[in-house]
């Protein structure tokens, strides 16, 4: 059978395992990238050089990529930018393993994989409406949160295993083989480019524009914006400095880091399960609030003085909450924004998000080396309890 035959749901399964497979891969690298720095340096500077190369990237060239996604083929993109990402890792992550061990090569992935992730992830996103019919994109999208959920329960256990028994540089090859596999359920996979002008530079320039204009004429939507970056600066202390807060709190052995992911994501399956069961939210924005509220109240309980027992209980608690407010964002700009400007929003949506974290830790990863992490959980929980 031809795959442009296929229904829209094998299409849609074949995309959902793709992209999961790439989440597999770079959360694998990731995970290797920060526990080795973490384990060397035990420093709230380096920390920050983390933040920044694996966002930073990201956020340059995210308006440009939400740009090309709403004017080419949006399987075309992932796929080169998948296939380029891996080839680039695999080059500098050799010069790494059997030349020089400097940390700051680690980096350098970190910013090959940043660019990567930044001009696919809009395409992604504006690519799932294109194969889900409205009425399913909900329980679609809950479905994406439960294998993006169980990929991340498994990564974090292969990225400990291959860092303390085989070395880092065999993680990079796991990398590889999931892009592969990733692609290849790709293939299958049939949309069509979005109808749009393919003037150059000049248009591309006013595609960009013309996504800040949009948000800017639509006061609701210019709101969620302000409050999603709001939100998320104080969500980056927790984000970013977990792996630094448990190395120095709890211990340094690669298991402290590997439950500390892997309840957090333990959480965040059960959590997509409960989006995945409801067809539809009527009320999004309120589902997003409750997200934040309950990430909020399990931060600053993760800053008080205790065991590691508790704090991982309160991990597991701020993953339960993190699928409502990224299933609630992502389908309320899916549902209420039009499909050729849904790539460029994305990308606006994407820098207010995790694209906001470098800039954040410009502050929280020096204040982090003056103040002990704990206070600063509990303030920022606090806080965006507040906010909510």
């Amino acid at each position: 059978m031809s795959h442009k035959n296929l229904g829209w749901q094998a299409q849609t399964a074949a995309f959902l395992l793709s992209q999961n497979l790439f989440v597999f891969g770079s959360s694998t690298v990731f995970y290797a990238v920060l526990w080795d720095i973490a384990l060397k340096t035990s420093s709230g500077a380096w920390m920050t050089y983390v933040s920044l190369a694996t966002a930073l990237p990201a956020i340059l060239i995210s308006l440009t990529a939400g740009v090309l996604a709403d004017r080419y083929n949006r399987k075309m993109l992932i796929v080169l930018s998948a296939a380029v990402v891996t080839l680039l890792t695999l080059l500098v992550a050799s010069i790494f393993a059997f030349m020089t061990q400097d940390l700051w090569l680690l980096l350098v992935i970190a910013v090959i994989r940043s660019f990567g992730n930044g001009l696919e992830n809009p395409a992604a996103n504006a690519l799932l409406p294109q194969l889900v019919p409205a009425k399913h994109l909900t329980r679609v999208n809950g479905y994406n949160q439960i294998l993006m959920a169980a990929m991340l329960v498994m990564s974090p256990l292969l990225a400990g295993y291959i860092l303390s028994d085989l070395g880092i540089f065999w993680i990079f090859v796991v990398d590889a083989l999931s892009a592969a596999l990733a692609i290849l359920f790709l293939s299958v996979v049939h949309v069509p480019t979005p109808s749009a002008s393919h003037d150059r530079a000049a248009k591309r320039a006013d595609g960009i524009l013309a996504g800040l204009q949009y948000v800017r004429r639509t006061p609701i939507l210019l709101a969620f914006m302000l409050f999603t970056g709001l939100a998320f600066i104080l969500v980056a202390p927790s984000s970013q400095l977990s792996t630094l807060y448990v190395n120095r709190t709890f211990g340094s052995e690669v298991w402290h880091l590997t439950f500390n992911e892997w309840f957090w994501t333990i959480g965040a399956g059960l959590g997509g399960l409960y989006i995945a069961r409801h067809k539809h939210f009527r009320d999004q924005l309120g589902l997003i609030a409750i997200g934040f509220a309950g990430s909020g109240l399990a931060f600053a309980e993760m800053g008080l003085p205790q065991s590691f027992s508790f704090y991982l209980l309160f991990m597991f608690v701020s993953g339960t909450f993190y699928p409502l407010i990224q299933a609630g964002q992502t389908i309320y700009l899916q549902e209420n924004v039009p499909a050729d400007k849904l790539g460029r929003v994305f990308s606006l949506w994407a820098i207010l998000s995790t694209g906001i974290y470098p800039l954040a830790m410009l502050v929280y990863g020096p204040l982090a080396d003056q103040v002990p992490i704990g206070r600063i959980f509990v303030v920022t929980g606090l806080l965006l309890i507040g906010v909510a």
